[in-house]
């Protein structure tokens, strides 16, 4: 990696890791571009979370570069938590008075407990998970709160692939997310483990420490393994509340769901090797097997230069942590997904004419191979040990 971006992998590592690399903190602050540094850091939304900390390592040239759009984006930032804050607690409130168990996922609450002040990870929309038999009421509700009705597809149970995006009638407030489930290996971690038992228990309560943990390495997992914003979440994640996991790690869980174990698995090294998690958090070996040791090697912390190819990298990885039985559903919803998702995957690509749907599936099989290339030609590949296998990284 250039010098810029192993500055900023070490900025997203956990406490231990920073400390120990203070030395070649030092040595890559001198060296790096400052301009180029911050550019990242703003197209990656990186700046509240990663910017207090390159500060520390950079002196008078960070400083320079990094303080005034910081200071910015930091009340920026907490004007808009606040403001999600507000609204998500008037639709938990609206969902719990129709018996509606909620539970926040993500978001300004995540932010401020993992980075210890408000506004340090950005965040667009209000994520909320309820029961999956319960996601149609809560749509209603939230509809009453002045909310358009979504037009996600739905499966024959009438459930979308991972939840109903509602957008406000008059755009006046911040997006709503009604989630079911936060991944799409299983069906019953997200509501077994992450929604409050109770109504009653529902205003203060949090997850136990391994399911929330699970949650941001799912989510890290869901999300390809691109880029540094899951990283750091996990990282900053670990320095607050490590202390609070079982002495099994996060093996009880692997165990209760194995159809998480490979995503799992995956995440675990990757974070390992990105930002300074520990190995055996799984305390025992799992085996990653063929399909998982190639989704760590497609982990990369560097920006993309073209997102339509980082958007295949991340149905790839997908594919490759789906158990075997699941792969017919990997292929409905990355390689041929409904029309609706193709035109927004090329809006957000930049791509002006989407095509047709099999025109889509080749460019998609297309850029798997393309992937799998780039592995072939990486230099230097050294070997990652978890548990007694060694992963090629």
């Amino acid at each position: 990696m250039e010098a810029e971006q192993q500055l900023l992998v070490l900025a997203a590592s956990t406490a231990d890791r920073r400390a120990a690399g203070q030395g070649q903190g030092r040595q890559l602050a001198q060296a790096v571009d400052w301009e180029k540094v911050r550019e990242v850091l703003l197209v990656d939304r990186l700046l509240p979370a990663l910017g207090p900390r390159l500060l520390e390592l950079g002196g008078e040239q960070a400083e320079l570069a990094l303080q005034p759009a910081l200071a910015e984006s930091l009340e920026h930032a907490r004007r808009k938590d606040a403001l999600l804050q507000l609204v998500g607690e008037q639709a938990r409130g609206a969902l719990a008075a129709a018996g509606i168990r909620s539970a926040p996922l993500k978001g300004p609450l995540l932010g401020e407990r993992i980075y210890g002040e408000p506004g340090r990870r950005l965040s667009g929309d209000i994520d909320l998970l309820v029961p999956p038999e319960q996601l149609t009421a809560a749509v209603e509700i939230v509809r009453e709160l002045g909310y358009d009705p979504p037009d996600d597809e739905v499966d024959g149970q009438g459930l979308p692939l991972l939840h109903f995006s509602l957008v406000h009638s008059q755009h006046q407030l911040p997006p709503i997310e009604l989630h079911w489930r936060i991944h799409w290996y299983e069906d019953s971690f997200s509501a077994e483990r992450l929604l409050p038992p109770t109504l009653a228990v529902q205003p203060n309560w949090r997850p136990a420490d391994e399911d929330e943990l699970v949650s941001l390495l799912l989510f890290y997992a869901r999300d390809g393994f691109c880029g540094l914003r899951q990283a750091s979440d996990l990282a900053a994640w670990w320095d607050r509340f490590e202390e609070g996991l079982p002495a099994d790690g996060l093996a009880g869980v692997a165990a209760a769901y194995p159809d998480l174990q490979p995503a799992l698995a995956a995440a675990v090294v990757v974070a390992s090797r990105t930002v300074g998690l520990p190995e055996d958090l799984l305390s025992r070996p799992l085996e990653l097997g063929r399909r998982g040791r190639v989704a760590v090697r497609l982990a990369d912390p560097r920006p993309y230069t073209s997102r339509e190819q980082l958007f295949a990298e991340i149905g790839l990885v997908d594919g490759l942590l789906t158990p075997r039985r699941n792969l017919p559903a990997f292929f409905r919803r990355q390689v041929a997904p409904p029309p609706r998702v193709i035109r927004e995957h090329a809006e957000k690509a930049g791509v002006p004419n989407p095509g047709s749907s099999l025109g889509y599936a080749a460019r998609m099989l297309v850029r798997y191979f393309l992937a799998l290339g780039r592995l072939a030609r990486i230099p230097g590949t050294r070997r990652l040990r978890f548990g007694r296998e060694a992963v090629r990284a």
